[in-house]
C-alpha cells in the first residue's frame, strides 16, 4: 500500500466509513507493529506514513489522555476462544510504555460457565404460568378471546382482539418475567416491541383499552413503541414514569442499583417522578435516585443499549456495575472479600462469551476471582 493510499484508508477509518475488511486491515497493522515496539518513530523500518498512521490511530482509539483509576479495555474478537486485551494504567499512551496489547488464548477453567439465553415465564391473568423457553412455536394460550403465540424467533405475540375483558368486566393483566441468565422479546397487543434484560418483569394488559397504554417494569427493558398520539404509552417503575406516544428508548430500573435511568434513542419522551419532570431528546438520559430530583445528561446511547445488541459495554464503569451485569447474565451471586477494588473499566465483549473469557480479562487488571459453586467471590 502506498503512502497516499494509507492516508486515505486512515481518513475513512477515522470517519467510520471503512468496510469490515478495511477496518480489519488497519487494526491488524496496528496490532502487528505494537507487538514489536511502543514508539515507532526513529525505527528504520517505519515510513513517515506509517508513523503518522500509528499516532493517529492511537488518537482515534480514545485511549490517550485517560487519567483515573486503572482501567481495562476489553475488545471481543470473532475468533473462537481468543480475546484481544488492552490494559491501560496511567495517563498517556506515548511516550511511556503504559499499554500492553495481548492476544490471549483462553484455556478451560473452573470459570467456564455458559452465558444466558432466551428464558422467561409468562403468567396469565388466571395464574397459569407458561415456561416460554420450553413452549413450542405457534399458539401457546388463549384468554378472553386473545390469542397468544410464540414466533419462530422465540418472541411472544399477542393478537389484537376487539374485546379483552372477563365476565366481570375487569381488564386481564399478564406478566412476563426473565430469570438470571435470561432475556426475552415480546410484542404487545398494540404491536409495540419490548426486549427484556435478565432479572426483569413487565406487567401489561392483554389489550390496551382506555386513554392510555400503561405497563409496569422492574429491571431493564428496551422499547420500540408504536406511535399513537391519542393513546400515550406509559412505563411505570418504582421511582419514575416514562410518557411516550411512539419512540425507541431504554429503561433501567433495577432495585439493587443505586439509580434508575431512561435513555432516549429516537423520538421524544417525558420522564417524571414526584419531584420533577423532564423532556428528553435523542442521546439524552434522565437519572432518578430514590427521593431525589431527576437529573438529565448527555449519554453514550450505544453503551446503554449494548445488552440488547448482545454486548457487555462499559465506559468508566466501577466494579460493582460490572459485577452486577455479570451476576445477572451468568446466574451467579457476587461476594466481595476484603476491600472492594477501586477500578474502572471500559470496552466491550460479546455476551455470548463464556464466564471464563470475561473473568480472564478482568483478572489482568489486578482483580482476582474465586468461584465456589454458584458464588463468585471478588478478591482484592
Amino acid at each position: 500500500m502506498t503512502g497516499p493510499e494509507a492516508k486515505e484508508l486512515l481518513k475513512k477509518y477515522s470517519q467510520g466509513n471503512c468496510t469490515p475488511d478495511e477496518k480489519a486491515l488497519v487494526e491488524r497493522w496496528y496490532l502487528s507493529e505494537s507487538s514489536k515496539q511502543n514508539i515507532p518513530e526513529g525505527q528504520d523500518d517505519f515510513s513517515s506514513e506509517k508513523i503518522e498512521m500509528w499516532y493517529e490511530i492511537n488518537e482515534l482509539s480514545g485511549i490517550a489522555n485517560k487519567s483515573r483509576m486503572p482501567k481495562i479495555i476489553l475488545w471481543g474478537t470473532s475468533i473462537a476462544a481468543a480475546i484481544l486485551i488492552i490494559i491501560s494504567i496511567g495517563s498517556n499512551f506515548f511516550p511511556e510504555k503504559e499499554i500492553k496489547l495481548v492476544e490471549k488464548e483462553i484455556a478451560p477453567s473452573i470459570y467456564d460457565k455458559n452465558p444466558g439465553g432466551n428464558k422467561a415465564v409468562l403468567t396469565l391473568a388466571d395464574g397459569t404460568k407458561i415456561l416460554l423457553d420450553d413452549a413450542n412455536n405457534g399458539t401457546i394460550a388463549e384468554q378472553g378471546g386473545i390469542q397468544i403465540s410464540k414466533a419462530a424467533d422465540g418472541s411472544i405475540i399477542y393478537a389484537m382482539p376487539e374485546i379483552a375483558e372477563n365476565s366481570s368486566g375487569n381488564i386481564l393483566f399478564n406478566t412476563i418475567e426473565t430469570p438470571k441468565g435470561g432475556k426475552y422479546q415480546i410484542i404487545l397487543p398494540d404491536g409495540s416491541k419490548v426486549w427484556l434484560n435478565s432479572v426483569s418483569s413487565l406487567r401489561f394488559p392483554a389489550i390496551f383499552n382506555g386513554k392510555e397504554r400503561k405497563v409496569e417494569l422492574s429491571g431493564e427493558a428496551y422499547f420500540e413503541v408504536v406511535k399513537n398520539t391519542t393513546q400515550p404509552f406509559i412505563v411505570k417503575t418504582h421511582d419514575m414514569n416514562v410518557f411516550v406516544t411512539g419512540t425507541q428508548f431504554n429503561v433501567m430500573a433495577y432495585t439493587d442499583e443505586n439509580y434508575s435511568a431512561t435513555t432516549l434513542v429516537e423520538g421524544s419522551v417525558n420522564v417524571s417522578n414526584h419531584n420533577s419532570n423532564m423532556v428528553l431528546k435523542p442521546g439524552e438520559q434522565v437519572v432518578a435516585n430514590e427521593g431525589a430530583n431527576l437529573r438529565k445528561r448527555i449519554t453514550d446511547v450505544e453503551q446503554n443499549i449494548a445488552w440488547k445488541n448482545g454486548l457487555f459495554q462499559f465506559n468508566d464503569s466501577d466494579i460493582r456495575t460490572v459485577m452486577n451485569q455479570i451476576s445477572r447474565w451468568y446466574d451467579v451471586s457476587i461476594e466481595y472479600q476484603g476491600e472492594i477494588p477501586e477500578k474502572y473499566f471500559g470496552g466491550y465483549i460479546s455476551r455470548d462469551s463464556k464466564l471464563s473469557q470475561v473473568l480472564k480479562m478482568l483478572e489482568l487488571s489486578g482483580v482476582q476471582f474465586k468461584l465456589e459453586e454458584n458464588k463468585l467471590i471478588v478478591l482484592p
